[in-house]
């Protein structure tokens, strides 16, 4: 990824968030197959649950909160974005659903026996922070169930567009040993952390463009998102991804993630 120091603090604009994520709501299912893989991953990872009270932190269009509730879990649905919780409550009636920040969480201590945040807590100013608001949400005993970025993460993208315009175009994530100190400083065991990396294939870069613009992750923290791009850009793009990925595989040109999961019990 590209670089900076592990210790700088990204200054995230949260209402930009928001409004991205927000434009994606009609088109976020469409494009998600990333985020249902990791969600479903995180799931697997956590085993059987006893039914209980479950926080879903950015639950999205809804999709892991009907999963939940399917479970038989009583759910809150916790967003930044309301264009997403407007899915999630017609996806999922029986959920209760908030507006909120991972940052400001607007939770009463000890509400929850689980928490789950899929591919969420990326987007936070504040990870640990963050965690230590999570743990306080939880019960004696409860379950954290995380997943989110490291360094490794789009780094075929990240590569592509250093040879069009050397200007940084996605987001830094941090190391896995930063995850790590992040977890322990909240209270939580960082050896319940495991680290994958997951590959999707896509037909071209315009492709790939379309579909992180479908899912809402657009936001760029250096202060701008991902603009149109004019047919010179692309191209330009296009030959530098396709360049980079050679000899291609059948299967298409490759987009990398580094996923942090992390199965987290309070002890």
């Amino acid at each position: 990824m590209l670089p900076r120091p592990d210790n700088a603090q990204p200054m995230h604009n949260k209402e930009a968030i928001g409004r991205a994520f927000g434009r994606a709501a009609d088109s976020y299912d469409r494009h998600a197959q990333f985020q249902r893989l990791v969600g479903e991953r995180l799931l697997s990872l956590a085993g059987p649950m006893p039914v209980g009270q479950v926080l879903d932190l950015g639950c999205g269009s809804g999709h892991f909160t009907e999963r939940l509730l399917a479970q038989g879990h009583r759910v809150l649905a916790l967003d930044l974005a309301p264009p997403m919780l407007t899915r999630t409550r017609s996806r999922c009636p029986q959920a209760l659903c908030l507006q909120g920040d991972a940052d400001a969480l607007p939770l009463a201590p000890g509400s929850f026996d689980m928490a789950f945040s899929s591919m969420a807590l990326q987007w936070s100013q504040d990870l640990t922070a963050a965690l230590r608001q999570l743990r306080a949400c939880l019960r004696p005993g409860g379950r954290l169930l995380l997943s989110t970025l490291v360094q490794g993460s789009l780094t075929e993208l990240a590569r592509a567009w250093q040879q069009v315009d050397h200007r940084p175009r996605v987001n830094p994530y941090p190391s896995e040993e930063v995850l790590r100190i992040a977890v322990a400083a909240a209270g939580f065991n960082p050896g319940q952390l495991t680290f994958e990396t997951v590959t999707l294939h896509y037909d071209s870069a315009l492709a790939v463009m379309r579909a992180l613009k479908g899912v809402g992750a657009t936001h760029l923290h250096q202060g701008e998102g991902h603009r149109l791009l004019d047919r010179t850009t692309l191209a330009r793009l296009e030959r530098a991804y396709q360049a980079q990925s050679q000899p291609r595989t059948p299967a298409g040109l490759p987009l990398s993630y580094r996923v942090c999961y992390g199965v987290l019990t309070l002890d």
